[in-house]
């Protein structure tokens, strides 16, 4: 076992430098092809900078080119990664159920960096993904088509009436609540189910809240320079994760 907890380590750490990959060039709308970049200045990086997690602190944060600081997030990326499949696999083998949290992790991930890097939340990658959880559900251990299509409905529904609550006591600015995090409402419902649907968004949600509440006790103490909104949906998609590890390991 610890030698195949070793390879899937290094599983997770791959699908994590893949997963930053897209994170770097699906908002910039680049080809998908081509050797990895830097995130800075754009020259190609050198095969043990590409390395996931090792690269960056090999780097000390700070890329080699350019000497510009590297965003803390792609490590991040890296490091939930390979932690997330190993947690799987020790608590559920190579099964099903290991295969189908890998995959809800990988989109995780993908959404919460690229919405914390650019507040956008890209409806292709996250309903198809929800599309495809329904799908495979009725060969999930513990989920169900059933469980999984309730899920998705009432997490989109909720969800949707905070949409509007939000364009209500927001008109006129930019709603603190997008159509972004209706749709990965719906994602999160479909994955996990109406079952555990309140558990998995009461992480995020607390996450957001304490976050959300030191901003404005920063603030206060003579901060001004805090951010005004916060990236809502990246706080749903590792509290979602972290839900989906905590239950695993219990």
């Amino acid at each position: 076992m610890l030698v195949t907890a070793v390879l899937i380590a290094i599983l997770g750490l791959a699908m994590g430098m893949l997963l930053n990959i897209l994170v770097v060039r699906i908002p910039r709308e680049k080809h998908m092809g081509g050797w990895p970049r830097c995130t800075r200045c754009g020259k190609p990086l050198e095969f043990w900078q590409a390395l996931p997690l090792v690269g960056w602190l090999a780097q000390r944060g700070r890329a080699r080119c350019c000497g510009k600081r590297l965003h803390w997030v792609h490590p991040l990326v890296d490091a939930l990664s390979m932690l997330s499949l190993v947690v799987f696999y020790l608590h559920y083998d190579l099964s099903a159920r290991f295969f189908f949290l890998a995959f809800v992790a990988a989109v995780l991930l993908l959404t919460a960096a690229i919405d914390w890097l650019h507040r956008s939340i890209y409806t292709l990658f996250i309903l198809v993904p929800a599309l495809l959880a329904v799908v495979v559900s009725a060969w999930v251990p513990g989920l169900g088509v059933v469980n999984s299509v309730v899920g998705a409905l009432f997490a989109g529904f909720a969800f949707v009436l905070l949409f509007m609550l939000a364009r209500i006591l927001f008109p006129g600015k930019a709603a603190p609540f997008g159509l972004g995090d209706v749709y990965l409402a719906i994602f999160i419902g479909a994955t996990v189910g109406i079952v555990n649907l309140m558990p998995a968004l009461f992480y995020g949600i607390l996450a957001a809240g304490i976050y959300s509440a030191g901003i404005i006790l920063m603030r206060r103490a003579g901060r001004p320079n805090m951010p005004e909104y916060i990236a809502y949906g990246s706080f749903l998609c590792l509290g979602t994760l972290a839900f989906l590890m905590v239950q695993a390991m219990i």
